[in-house]
C-alpha cells in the first residue's frame, strides 16, 4: 500500500483506532496473524518486508506471521526470501512457508523448518487443490507433530472447504488450523464445529461487518485472532474492526488483548490455547434504523467497485442514508461516516486506478455504521 493510498485510513481511522486501543490492558501486545510480502503475485498486489513493519508502526503492533504471496513460478525461492526477512526484521516479522501440495510439499516444510519458518501457509484457491488430497493430510500430519499453524485461505473465490479442515482437525489436534478471512467460505455453519474442537481457529482478516459480527458472534472468542491481510487490508481497519465487533457483542478488554495478539503468540510458542469462555451471541442492544441501510449501500458499492464496475449511485444513497434529522440519535454516529463517503466519492473518477481510495474510506465508513452500538 503507498502512502496516498494509506493516508486517508489514517486520517480517517487513526484517532478513533488509538482511543478504543487505549482501553486495552496494559501490555497487551498486538500479534498479527496474516501479512504477504512479494513482487509477483497476478493480482498486482504488492509488499516489502519493510512495508509491512512499516505497517505494524503505524498501529503500534509488535509483531506479524508472515509469507509470501502467490509465485507463480512456485515457492523454493519465495520462501527463501520470507524466512530472509524474517530473520533481518529482529523478531518483528514470523516467517510461515507457502505449500504446494503439487511440488513436494513434506520436502518442502521440512527444508523450511530447518531454515527457521515456524509453519505454513495453504492456498486452496490459488494452487487449485481441495483439503481432501493425500499431500495435505502429511503437512498436517508434521504440523500436528511440532505442534505448528497452518493459515489456509478460506475466503472468496472458493467452494467450501470447511468439513474436510475440520476432519483434520479432529484427526491430527496437534496441528493448529487457521481459517483465513473469518472463513466465510463455510461460516454459516462451522461455528458449531468450533466449539468442540480446540485447535480450530479464525482470523479476522476480512472488510465485510456483517461477516465479522456473524463471526464475533458465534465463534468462541478463544478461537478468534487478529490479522490484518497486509497489503491488501490495513491495520488501522483490522484492529478497529476487531475491536469494534467484539465490543458489540459484548467481549471485554482482557479478551479482546487475547485475541488481539496473546493467543497467537501461545500458539506460536507451542502452548495450549486458552479457553476464553463461550461464543456471545448477537448484540442484544436494538439495530437503529438508518445505519444498516447505510452499511447495505455502501456494501454494494464496495463489491461494485471490487468488480471492476461503477459504485457512484450506492455510493451516493449511502451518503444520502446519512442525511437524518439533526435531533435523531444517529446523528453523531452517521456524521463520522459522511466524510469517509465524501471521500470515496471523490476518487471514483479516477478509476480503476484509485480504487483503494475508493475502497478504503467505504470499507471504513462501513464499519462504523455496522456497529452502531459502540461509541465513536
Amino acid at each position: 500500500m503507498t502512502e496516498r493510498e494509506a493516508a486517508p485510513i489514517e486520517a480517517s481511522l487513526g484517532e478513533l483506532y488509538r482511543r478504543h486501543a487505549s482501553r486495552l490492558p496494559p501490555g497487551t501486545e498486538w500479534f498479527d496473524a496474516h501479512t504477504h510480502t512479494g513482487f509477483n503475485d497476478p493480482d498486482g498486489f504488492k509488499a516489502s518486508a519493510d512495508q509491512i513493519v512499516a505497517g505494524l508502526d503505524t498501529a503500534g503492533h509488535a509483531r506479524a506471521l508472515v509469507f509470501s504471496s502467490q509465485e507463480p513460478d512456485g515457492y523454493r525461492a519465495a520462501n527463501d526470501r520470507v524466512i530472509a526477512e524474517a530473520h533481518e526484521s529482529q523478531g518483528r516479522l514470523l516467517a510461515l512457508c507457502r505449500l504446494d501440495p503439487r511440488d513436494d510439499p513434506v520436502g518442502e516444510a521440512h527444508r523450511c523448518l530447518d531454515a527457521g519458518a515456524v509453519g505454513f501457509k495453504l492456498h486452496p484457491r490459488a494452487e487449485r487443490f481441495t483439503m481432501s488430497e493425500p499431500a495435505i493430510e502429511h503437512v498436517v500430519a508434521l504440523a500436528h507433530e511440532r505442534r505448528l499453524p497452518i493459515v489456509i485461505h478460506a475466503g472468496r473465490g472458493i467452494p467450501a472447504l470447511g468439513w474436510d479442515t475440520v476432519v483434520l482437525a479432529r484427526r491430527l489436534p496437534g496441528a493448529r488450523l487457521i481459517l483465513a478471512h473469518a472463513g466465510i467460505s463455510d461460516l454459516a455453519w462451522i461455528w458449531r464445529e468450533a466449539e468442540t474442537c480446540p485447535n480450530l481457529f479464525f482470523d479476522t482478516a476480512w472488510w465485510n461487518v456483517a461477516d465479522l459480527l456473524a463471526l464475533f458472534a458465534l465463534v468462541p472468542p478463544g478461537h478468534i485472532l487478529y490479522a490484518s491481510d497486509m497489503p491488501y487490508g490495513h491495520p488501522l481497519f483490522n484492529g478497529l474492526a476487531l475491536l469494534r465487533c467484539g465490543q458489540a457483542v459484548g467481549l471485554v478488554p482482557e479478551v479482546l488483548a487475547e485475541m488481539a495478539g496473546h493467543q497467537l503468540r501461545r500458539l506460536i510458542d507451542g502452548g495450549e490455547p486458552r479457553d476464553l469462555g463461550p461464543a456471545p451471541g448477537p448484540p442484544t442492544q436494538p439495530q437503529p434504523p438508518a445505519a444498516p441501510r447505510v452499511v447495505q449501500h455502501l456494501t454494494g458499492a464496495i463489491s461494485r467497485t471490487m468488480g471492476g464496475g461503477d459504485p457512484t449511485e450506492p455510493l451516493a444513497l449511502a451518503r444520502l442514508a446519512c442525511d437524518v434529522p439533526a435531533d435523531d440519535a444517529e446523528r453523531p454516529l452517521l456524521e463520522c461516516v459522511t466524510p469517509m463517503i465524501l471521500a470515496a466519492q471523490e476518487a471514483v473518477p479516477e478509476l480503476p486506478g484509485s480504487l483503494r481510495r475508493v475502497v478504503g474510506p467505504a470499507v471504513s465508513a462501513a464499519l462504523l455504521a455496522g456497529t452502531p452500538t459502540v461509541e465513536v
